[in-house]
């Protein structure tokens, strides 16, 4: 768990007296941008629901087997083979989804001058799924919701890429203060990068040489 092993505080992006819909955890190495409390609980659900659907569905196909004259019946054979094999695959990806987790939350380290997505399961064990150098980050930018059921985006473009990458999901008020922590941090690691490092003149002791005047 990075955030635990890191000794990190979480700081709640408040939303006007509700419970807040993004929270960030800062950590030695950056910070952590996940959802609200209410958002990490329907996602701990889901994991329980899927978990759950994944055991029932592994039983059902070891179940297959377990009828009467199972395998005698010559004609069903393909039928249970089938069957067997739709509830073990659907059983094995509810599972992953269940071990990944529901909670997708963004890192932004600044000590390895990256940006990482990832997905956290409901007992804290990410699983990263992109990393991208800060310095091909284009821009961050709040896009504003167009309809009162849509949900305003904090959002980052990568450079030579189309779309946008979603960081957080929320009301104005709880994005703003993000983003603008973002731009500088974002912007100065960007700079770093881009400076040249001045290499330092190395100076050799001079030596004598055996034809050198006495």
């Amino acid at each position: 768990m990075m955030d635990r092993q890191a000794g990190v505080f979480n700081r709640v992006v408040s939303g006007s007296g509700r419970k807040a819909a993004v929270s960030v955890t800062d950590t030695n190495w950056g910070y952590i941008i996940r959802p609200g409390e209410n958002a990490l609980m329907r996602a701990a659900y889901g994991e329980m629901a899927a978990s759950f659907a994944g055991v029932l569905l592994g039983m059902g196909a070891y179940g297959l087997w377990l009828l009467p004259n199972a395998t005698d019946a010559a004609d069903l054979l393909p039928f249970r083979i089938a069957g067997t094999v739709v509830f073990f695959v659907t059983a094995a990806l509810l599972y992953l989804i269940a071990r990944r987790g529901l909670c997708y939350e963004v890192h932004v380290d600044l000590q390895r001058r990256v940006l990482r997505t990832a997905r956290r399961n409901r007992h804290g064990r990410a699983t990263p799924i992109r990393s991208v150098p800060i310095a091909e980050i284009e821009s961050v930018y709040l896009q504003r919701a167009q309809a009162s059921f849509m949900r305003n985006q904090l959002c980052v473009r990568i450079a030579g890429e189309r779309g946008q990458t979603q960081v957080a999901v929320g009301s104005e008020a709880e994005l703003a203060p993000i983003l603008q922590r973002m731009t500088p941090d974002l912007r100065k690691q960007a700079e770093e990068i881009a400076r040249p490092e001045r290499v330092q003149p190395v100076f050799k002791p001079r030596v004598r040489s055996a034809f050198a005047a006495r």
